[in-house]
């Protein structure tokens, strides 16, 4: 396979001779999306996604798989003998919980509080109706018809809620090990009925159907004195946050996406080609091949707590990612798009990586794989059954939930050992003028910068735009080209370190 690597490995040599003679123009990028794992490469004979996991590995980080929604990215020289790998991306479901980012997009009863003073009585009903509507569609969302003893009516929300705590109190822990069975069979109405479900969906509603009561108290005279109601009292935050939560889980496993790869192949590095992969994230390609591949997409967990089959809306607005490091990051700084270079709509506005804050510094990054195998077996023997899987449903993070099950039979701080301090610049991209209030569900329909219709020509302008931004001025600098020239193609290769 590495020989064939090979030739999807600029040659330096050819390179630089192309750049002496044609300047800036010599590089032209293009975008590959894999389709399928079965996608091969024209030149090559390689599956593209080998090609793509083979220069992955290249990186000092680890790559983790993830389970949910991915794109995995090439991105390509076609001014080049055989097209070589001028950098790799990938698109991954959203992390949930990001503090600085839920902030900025207003997911927080603290963003709701610094939003209230701006708001009129016009912009408050707004507001309002979108969490009301939050909560009437996560409540129709979940299946409740089994709940309710045959023949009998309930006539109050009390009534239903004492009836779901019981519920909840009946229903036994489910088993790990019998979940992945039964949600393998897709059965969304069986799925909706196993343990797992039957609990998620009476506790998910109870916190619903007190959220709701809460609103129907509200004053209806005026929106803003309402929602100022809302705010004043504990029950009230703790509605308002209830609906927050509902429309986000609804939008960020669907319509946002983070960056979790993205960075240049060498030589390119040289010639800064991280950043184009970073700018080519914006591209309406990326967008237009994410809603086709999903917009049919059933969504397991939403299915399987209304006990039929749900389709998320897969219109891409937003992309998040993280640094490496809390200092800064050379791929992302400055890193931005006039609108008005490539759509004369808009005259000021630019499309760019925007600081939204640092991350708290947890994670298991440095966790090895053989002590998380040692906890999961630890797990086994002292529980009789593995407590945590990758099964959707269960929870998020399964990898930390494991460790942290694991520390806590150890008798270790859980909470102390997994905070690495290790903070990093959260990023955020809008897609669209209205991003945050489409996530925040304000407005039902996104008002994109960059032209959707033909995003192949949107693609090659953000390459011109790389070209005259980045790379005309790179190449001008001997010391660059020299880089470029002293690159071996036999020492980068990932054999070297086996």
């Amino acid at each position: 396979m590495e020989r064939k690597i090979c030739d999807l490995i600029a040659n330096p040599t050819s390179l630089i001779k192309a750049i002496d003679t044609l300047g800036a123009e010599s590089v032209k990028p293009y975008l590959q999306i894999i389709d399928s794992k079965n996608d091969r490469d024209d030149i090559t004979g390689l599956r593209l996604l080998d090609i793509w996991r083979y220069f992955r590995l290249t990186w000092a980080l680890p790559h983790k798989p993830t389970p949910g929604r991915k794109l995995f990215i090439l991105i390509r020289d076609a001014g080049q003998k055989n097209h070589p790998i001028m950098g790799i991306a990938a698109l991954g479901n959203s992390i949930i919980q990001i503090t600085s980012r839920d902030n900025e997009i207003g997911w927080t009863i603290e963003s709701l509080i610094k939003r209230i003073d701006k708001l009129d009585d016009s912009s408050a009903d707004i507001v309002l109706q979108s969490l009301r509507i939050a909560l009437e569609r996560a409540i129709s969302g979940i299946s409740m018809e089994d709940f309710i003893p045959a023949g009998k009516k309930l006539l109050t929300i009390q009534e239903q809620i004492l009836l779901l705590e019981r519920i909840v109190e009946e229903v036994p822990e489910p088993s790990s090990s019998n979940a992945h069975m039964e949600i393998g069979a897709r059965a969304w109405s069986q799925l909706s009925q196993t343990s797992l479900y039957r609990r998620k969906r009476a506790s998910s509603l109870i916190e619903l159907l007190r959220a709701n009561n809460m609103f129907q108290q509200v004053p209806t005279e005026s929106s803003l004195v309402g929602l100022r109601k809302l705010l004043t009292s504990s029950a009230g935050r703790s509605a308002i946050t209830i609906a927050l939560q509902a429309n986000k889980k609804e939008k960020i496993g669907a319509n946002m996406m983070d960056i979790i790869v993205c960075g240049a192949i060498p030589p390119y590095n040289h010639l800064l080609a991280g950043k184009l992969v970073s700018l080519l994230m914006m591209s309406p390609e990326v967008n237009r091949y994410y809603e086709e591949r999903y917009q049919n997409q059933v969504s397991v967990i939403a299915s399987g707590m209304k006990g039929e089959p749900v389709i998320r809306d897969s219109r891409l607005v937003f992309l998040g990612t993280t640094s490496l490091y809390e200092t800064g990051s050379s791929q992302y700084n400055r890193v931005s798009l006039p609108i008005n270079s490539i759509c004369s709509k808009y005259t000021i506005k630019k499309m760019q990586f925007q600081k939204l804050g640092l991350t708290k510094g947890f994670g298991t990054v440095y966790v090895s794989d053989q002590t998380v195998g040692a906890l999961s077996d630890l797990i086994l023997k002292e529980c009789g059954s593995q407590q945590v899987s990758t099964t959707f449903g269960e929870g998020t993070s399964p990898r930390l939930r494991l460790i942290k099950k694991g520390l806590n039979l150890l008798g270790l701080p859980a909470s102390n050992l997994i905070r690495h301090n290790f903070k990093r610049i959260v990023y955020g991209v809008e897609l669209a003028e209205n991003t945050y209030e489409f996530l925040r569900g304000e407005e039902e329909t996104p008002r994109y910068y960059l032209n959707q219709e033909n995003p192949e020509e949107i693609t090659e302008e953000i390459c011109k735009f790389w070209r005259n931004r980045w790379l005309a001025m790179r190449i001008k600098n001997s010391n660059v080209l020299n880089q470029v020239r002293e690159f071996r193609i036999e020492e980068f290769l990932v054999s070297n370190n086996l």
